[in-house]
């Protein structure tokens, strides 16, 4: 077993005290978090990428330690906390339902396109016992290599929300039509993909030792104790309107918080047109977003969850090179202040950001860790 928590435990000590202190609104200036050792691929350059990434869990467990440990070289003073994450894409809980994941060379896993036609096929779906179904089985395999060797806390895997679940299982179109079409159908997936969510989550906690209502990194920044222990991705409320996504979403994602004592809920993009649903949820501890670049839509809605006692992470990956000092000059100050608020950038170097569009690069990712961390230190 690699034993390593005992050489990083004074900095996360003081990580895990700032992410509480902005948690508690208590925060002079903003927390922030430099995710360079982030544990999907999508933007890593292919030559850095392992083939046997996920095939082979010791390659698995490699790979993502040697980036925790180049981020504690790097950049020291930031509030990453590490842990070990067994990811395997976005269709993990939707290929229990018997959804294709597709395995490109180097890249995420994907979902395949949905193949539902009526609505009456809801009736028929079925879910074995969690960990045994679809891409569970090598989630449930390479958190069991994690935690026999190494000493890190393991997170459970990629936690796509109800909406986004139903959404991969019946198709983006199905859903939008049969909202309208046949309501109490589209209750009757929602509360089975929100049942099958909850002991999914429940089974991985139980499986890595963590807590039910701790132990949540939603995507890579850690949830402080006493503010929920999961967090789910809500991406495509960007397409919703109010009334679906109130009808339709909200009280199946507030039941999934429930189960856990609340947590934070992860989009990107800008779905401002759902602020208030957003901002009143219960259970909702924090909101991660990646703004795109849209700096506007970042500003309002970080400040209708700070009235409301709610946490804003306000992520990206990095923006392109150009655009990097400019970037964070402006969203800083479309912020209006530090209290309850995370910086996060996510280090990509085979993309660059730009107004709502990432576009090829090859960055060095030492080099652009440290440049961004100054810049979202800056006061």
């Amino acid at each position: 077993m690699q034993t390593v928590l005992n050489h990083w435990q004074s900095r996360i000590n003081r990580a895990e005290a700032e992410l509480a202190e902005t948690f508690r609104f208590q925060n002079k200036r903003p927390a922030v978090v430099v995710v360079d050792s982030n544990y999907w691929t999508f933007g890593d350059l292919a030559a850095e990428i392992p083939d046997d990434y996920y095939s082979n869990p010791a390659s698995a467990l490699r790979y993502q330690l040697s980036k925790i440990e180049k981020h504690f070289e790097n950049v020291p003073d930031d509030d990453y906390i590490p842990f070990l994450h067994p990811w395997f894409g976005t269709g993990v809980l939707a290929s229990a339902f018997g959804i294709k994941l597709i395995y490109n060379p180097k890249s995420d896993p994907a979902v395949d396109i949905a193949t539902m036609k009526h609505p009456e096929e809801i009736d028929a779906l079925q879910t074995s016992l969690p960990g045994e179904s679809g891409a569970m089985a090598d989630v449930v395999r390479t958190m069991d290599y994690f935690k026999a060797h190494s000493d890190l806390p393991v997170g459970f895997t990629d936690c796509q929300g109800p909406m986004a679940t139903a959404l991969q299982i019946v198709g983006y179109d199905n859903f939008c039509y049969w909202v309208q079409d046949d309501p109490a159908r589209i209750h009757k997936l929602m509360q089975m993909v929100t049942d099958a969510l909850i002991a999914w989550v429940k089974f991985q906690k139980a499986r890595t030792a963590q807590p039910l209502t701790g132990g949540s990194y939603p995507l890579s920044i850690k949830l402080p104790a006493g503010f929920g222990g999961v967090w789910l991705s809500d991406d495509d409320s960007v397409i919703m309107s109010v009334d679906v996504y109130r009808e339709f979403i909200k009280p199946y994602n507030e039941k999934f918080l429930a189960a856990f004592g609340g947590g934070c809920i992860h989009y990107c993009g800008n779905s401002t047109q759902n602020i208030e649903n957003y901002a009143t949820t219960k259970g909702v501890t924090a909101i991660n977003n990646f703004t795109l670049d849209n700096i506007e839509a970042a500003g309002k809605i970080r400040r209708a969850l700070r009235d409301n006692g709610v946490v804003y992470m306000a992520c990206d990956f990095t923006p392109a090179d150009r655009r990097l000092e400019e970037y964070y000059r402006e969203l800083l100050k479309a912020m209006d202040g530090a209290d309850g608020l995370i910086l996060a950038s996510y280090i990509a170097p085979a993309i660059a950001l730009e107004k709502g569009k990432y576009n090829a690069a090859n960055r060095d990712r030492t080099t652009l860790a440290r440049r961004t961390f100054e810049l979202m230190m800056k006061p």
